[in-house]
């Protein structure tokens, strides 16, 4: 049985060697975009997309952008 797993070292054996530049490359692109590209309306049709950018380019948890699609602007608590 032992034989019969893969582990991780022999899986990323088989991707090629400058995966890793690719995807940090995506990475960078991606949160250049979410920085510079104001968030969508809510209900727009880009909303979907930006969100999708937005995961990519790990904006979660505390590095989460203030300006988010389809949240408001001002956060503030209301009276």
């Amino acid at each position: 049985m032992p034989g019969d797993f893969m582990d991780i070292t022999a899986f990323l054996d088989l991707l090629p060697s400058n995966i890793g530049l690719i995807v940090a490359c995506v990475i960078i692109v991606c949160k250049l975009v979410t920085v510079t590209v104001r968030p969508p309306a809510n209900g727009s049709r880009w909303e979907l997309l930006y969100r999708a950018i937005s995961t990519v380019a790990l904006n979660i948890g505390w590095a989460t952008n203030r300006f988010q699609a389809g949240r408001p602007t001002d956060t503030r608590p209301r009276p």
